[in-house]
């Protein structure tokens, strides 16, 4: 039995005094609390905070009736003392609070769109273990960065897009089809509470703990849906909380462009050949296991479970150790050709595919 209309949000936060107050407005506003008809839920783990987060965290929430929240304020040792901890503990009182229902996270910097919670219910009653929400940059805060960081931004959403593209063409996935985002990070994630449970929670990693949450999840079977509808802004600020995270990324895009870094990206060709490998990967599902394994021995791949027991062989679970994309990906092509290569190529697809 499940209760998709019981959701509940988790939200690890760190020296947020100056945002948290923008995201409880934000949570109060949800179009889903009408028609819930009761108090949104909200988990709050304050992570070895040092300013004023808990003051304006009470007042936000004794001016916000239609939520209820839950605060934790938590000394993690030195060595945990990580968003990946935090975020793991409100998850983990969320699914306790909705054991049959939804658990949602987001960012303390974060801003949900209004219909944020009703969407990503929307998504997981349409089938959807799993929803990765679109995240949006302050636009005003970008402006602020400057033109070049600007050129930077545009140029890295174009070539995710074009990428997105080309996988519905190259590997359709029937439960994330087109039109969909590439996003399933911290600042909007949303999922089964049982499913939480059965891949064994979000594991307390210092940082990308969010990557590894989905990714762990994927290999075990679940669905995971890039829904457009979902969508959360968050701050473009280049001084952040979480190592590897969006302000060390911004912070190194300001870098490149004051030293006049050419901006590249990761190889078309390399995207192609990633894709590719995929769906060959999806298509042995319907082999005999002892053909499927043989196939992947001449793809250089290890098979699940070895030759001895090939009936462990999972292709989500090899798409996820051999075909993963790569957040790390070195840039190879400079962004203008590798950009019009994949328009070129998506436009060949389409045409062959009309044609067919």
């Amino acid at each position: 039995m499940h209760d998709f209309d019981a959701p509940v949000v988790a939200v690890p936060a760190r020296n947020e005094e100056a945002l948290l107050p923008r995201l409880v407005a934000a949570l109060s506003r949800q179009t889903a609390t009408r028609r819930l008809g009761r108090p949104l839920r909200v988990v709050l783990v304050l992570n070895n905070i040092e300013d004023g987060s808990r003051r304006v965290v009470r007042a936000a929430a004794r001016r916000a009736a239609n939520l209820h929240m839950t605060v934790v304020d938590v000394e993690f040792p030195p060595g945990r003392a990580h968003v990946g901890s935090a975020r793991r503990l409100a998850l983990d009182i969320a699914a306790r609070q909705a054991p049959h229902g939804v658990v949602m996270t987001t960012d303390a910097d974060a801003v949900p769109a209004d219909d944020w919670v009703e969407e990503n219910l929307r998504a997981i009653r349409a089938g959807a273990h799993i929803v990765g929400g679109r995240i949006v940059g302050d636009p005003e805060e970008e402006r602020r960065l400057g033109r070049g960081f600007l050129h930077r931004a545009r140029a890295h959403a174009r070539y995710q897009a074009l990428c997105d593209e080309l996988a519905s063409l190259l590997d359709p996935i029937g439960h994330d089809p087109w039109p969909r985002h590439h996003d399933h990070t911290g600042a909007s994630i949303a999922v089964r509470a049982d499913v939480y449970r059965a891949v064994g929670g979000m594991d307390p990693l210092p940082f990308r703990e969010d990557l590894a949450f989905v990714s762990k999840a994927r290999a075990a079977g679940f669905r995971l849906r890039h829904a457009p509808e979902v969508s959360v802004t968050v701050s473009a600020r280049t001084i952040g909380r979480a190592r590897g995270g969006m302000a060390d990324c911004l912070r190194n895009w300001m870098r490149q462009e004051t030293q006049g870094v050419p901006l590249l990206l990761e190889s078309p060709e390399a995207v192609e050949g990633r894709l590719r490998l995929r769906r060959a990967i999806r298509d042995l599902d319907g082999l005999e296991p002892y053909a499927a394994c043989r196939r992947l021995r001449q793809w250089g791949l290890a098979p699940a479970g070895g030759a001895r027991q090939p009936r462990q062989f999972s292709a989500c679970e090899l798409i996820e150790r051999f075909a993963a994309d790569d957040p790390d990906a070195q840039g190879t092509v400079a962004a203008a050709s590798a950009i019009a290569t994949l328009e070129r190529r998506i436009a060949e697809l389409r045409g062959l595919a009309d044609a067919a």
